[in-house]
């Protein structure tokens, strides 16, 4: 197992085990803190990507992550048939996702689907609508 995938699998232990009110606290006592987890979770989104699916499409989504230490920005963009990940805000994301930070890790492993975090309001979407369909349509990312 490589060392992404052990880390992967230590979140997904943390989601299953910790309860959500303490989930942030928890991983902000682990080594690199939420910074560390985030960084994993959007290298695994990366890792997803599936060029075939995305072909001749691109697009941008900002994450706008509300944690205890202050907003977490990340972004995912994708054109030409690469995705690519960076800390930050993105100058003009086609779509910026709203969630807190417990719900993005839960999201990240795959404890939480996107459709559903949208439906029970713990994602919020700003921009076009039909970009947030797209993380689900462009990545293979696998139930756990």
């Amino acid at each position: 197992m490589s060392t992404q995938a052990e880390q992967v699998t230590e979140l997904i232990e943390l989601v299953e085990s910790v309860p959500a009110k303490s989930l942030e606290a928890t991983v902000a006592d682990r080594p690199g803190g939420l910074d560390a987890a985030l960084t994993l979770i959007f290298d695994l989104l990366v890792s997803e990507f599936n060029p075939e699916k995305a072909k001749g499409q691109k697009g941008v989504f900002q994450f706008d992550i509300a944690s205890a230490e202050g907003q977490k920005l990340h972004y995912v963009h994708v054109e030409g048939g690469a995705c690519r990940t960076d800390k930050g805000l993105h100058e003009s994301p086609d779509i910026t996702i709203g969630i807190k930070f417990p719900d993005m890790l839960a999201m990240g492993v795959g404890k939480l689907p996107g459709a559903k975090a949208f439906l029970t309001g713990k994602l919020k979407l700003r921009g076009s609508p039909l970009m947030g369909t797209k993380l689900g349509e462009w990545f293979d990312h696998p139930e756990v």
